[in-house]
């Protein structure tokens, strides 16, 4: 059984497993932000998907676009706080915690385990490997190297350590 608060706002278009709680004014799979696939002048019309696991907690005034070819999925047991946005077509794995304004651009892959802080963003199109750590506000762009389980932080986000914390 899952837990909707009656202000969410969740489309047609949108699959969800079980024991999953979606907070106060979430908006999950309206049109994706991306001007082929912006149905007309007033962006009305659903376009792909969205896909939710299990046991996740996305607490208030979350955006999920949906996909465009392929679904937008979130996996299972992940947290999406305050003001977090996920882009179309994004995957992301389990045990994931996206902070208040975290914005994660479309396309991306956040492996499992990772953790994105305060307002940090990622730019369209990048995976993130397993159990890594973003610091609190910030910036990973295309150029940003990244190898699991460790800890990036900066504009542009540069190394800083092994994230030890899984």
């Amino acid at each position: 059984m899952n837990y909707i608060h009656p202000t969410a706002i969740i489309g047609p278009n949108v699959t969800m497993g079980d024991g999953n709680y979606i907070g106060p004014y979430c908006v999950i799979g309206f049109p994706p932000e991306h001007k082929a696939y912006w149905v007309n002048q007033f962006g009305s019309g659903l376009v792909g998907e969205v896909v939710i696991g299990n046991n996740n907690v996305i607490t208030g005034l979350v955006t999920i676009d949906s996909g465009t070819k392929l679904p937008t999925y979130i996996g299972s047991d992940n947290w999406f706080l305050k003001h977090s946005h996920v882009g179309h077509d994004a995957t992301i794995g389990d045990n994931v915690t996206v902070s208040c304004g975290a914005k994660i651009g479309g396309h991306c892959r956040l492996r499992n385990g990772v953790n994105l802080g305060l307002n940090a963003v990622v730019h369209q199109r990048v995976i993130i490997p397993e159990n890594c750590m973003i610091g609190m506000g910030a910036v990973i762009t295309k150029k940003t190297q990244m190898i699991p389980q460790q800890k990036y932080a900066g504009n542009p986000a540069k190394w800083i350590g092994v994230n030890e914390k899984k």
